[in-house]
């Protein structure tokens, strides 16, 4: 009864056998050096990531303290969340009053605004976007 072989061993062999070389020592040489490769792709990754994580946090935070928002907790989200989904089961959102209802359509409004926004700065354009070589006209 033979062991079952990790999938990531037999491709490594798999690629090196079909150059016509393959011995154990040149698949561990490649499964070393594809794992090395991973490694490096994460390191350069995590770096960068790291950084802009704390740049935009510490932005939020600068906004925060100048405009005196109160950072949530995330107790709040969670109790929102659940009072959310318990109007739901006992029926309590047959009872929304229409000024609720209003306040509601103006939240949702703003979140979709800025939503636009933020899709209009990242397209560059206020109208779709530039596709070159289909359908798109150079100004001549």
């Amino acid at each position: 009864m033979s062991r079952p072989m990790n999938m990531f061993r037999l491709a490594a062999r798999q690629t090196i056998s079909r150059r016509g070389v393959s011995t154990p020592a040149v698949d561990q040489a490649a499964i070393k050096q594809n794992a090395q490769g991973l490694v490096n792709k994460a390191t350069a990754f995590a770096e960068p990531f790291i950084y802009y994580t704390r740049v935009g946090l510490e932005f939020f935070r600068s906004v925060a303290v100048h405009q005196k928002i109160a950072i949530p907790a995330v107790d709040n989200g969670i109790n929102g969340i659940t009072g959310f989904y318990s109007a739901f089961r006992n029926g309590a959102w047959k009872k929304v009053t229409l000024r609720q209802t209003g306040q509601l359509a103006i939240e949702g409004v703003k979140i979709s605004g800025f939503f636009l926004a933020g899709e209009m700065l990242g397209r560059g354009s206020v109208i779709g976007y530039q596709i070159h070589g289909y359908g798109w006209r150079k100004c001549k």
